[in-house]
């Protein structure tokens, strides 16, 4: 009796090239949320001792991956980073940067509102996301490069003061409403 042993190989295919260039866009925007952190003053009254974490949150789908490990562990003006994933509204109070995903369309005047109110910088890749009161709004160029929409005066009536390190990187814009049509009391 003979005994035949087949091997199979499973060769899973490697990362497309398209999938490589999201990735590494994503540690790219990773980078930019922690610089972000420290070129960003926010109000004294944010932190309630000085140990309090620094609170990096993601609203709605998570588009970073393993992006975001990048930067864990890291310190922020003397205050342990920590990413917090999957918040709701309750909890934007406790962030610092509000990363919107693409995802939190629909909310994002009552998420806008929440974070005005409680001095959180916001970023979004939604489209028109400055105009709409959001803060800084990453996009990519025809030429595939990164770029930032800023809207400054969304972030100085949030209480923030940003650096002009960041400025000078950016498309500045303003709001398309006014700031009291943006945060209702």
């Amino acid at each position: 009796m003979m005994i035949t042993s087949t091997l199979i190989i499973i060769i899973l295919p490697e990362k497309s090239y398209a999938e490589k260039i999201l990735a590494k866009e994503y540690f790219l925007k990773a980078a930019f949320l922690y610089n972000f952190s420290r070129l960003v003053d926010w109000p004294e009254k944010k932190y309630q001792s000085a140990s309090a974490p620094f609170n990096l949150c993601l609203m709605g789908n998570d588009p970073f991956g393993k992006a975001l490990r990048s930067i864990r562990n890291k310190k922020v003006q003397g205050h342990p980073l920590i990413i917090r994933r999957f918040i709701n509204l309750e909890e934007i109070s406790e962030c610092e940067i509000l990363f919107i995903s693409q995802s939190e369309k629909k909310k994002l005047t009552k998420l806008l509102n929440s974070a005005q109110k409680n001095s959180v910088l916001t970023v979004s890749e939604i489209t028109g996301f400055a105009q709409q009161g959001g803060h800084i709004r990453f996009y990519l160029s025809h030429e595939k490069k990164l770029k930032l929409e800023i809207n400054p005066n969304s972030i100085a009536n949030s209480g923030l003061k940003i650096s002009s390190r960041i400025l000078t990187l950016a498309t500045l814009v303003s709001s398309s409403v006014s700031s009291e049509e943006t945060v209702k009391p």
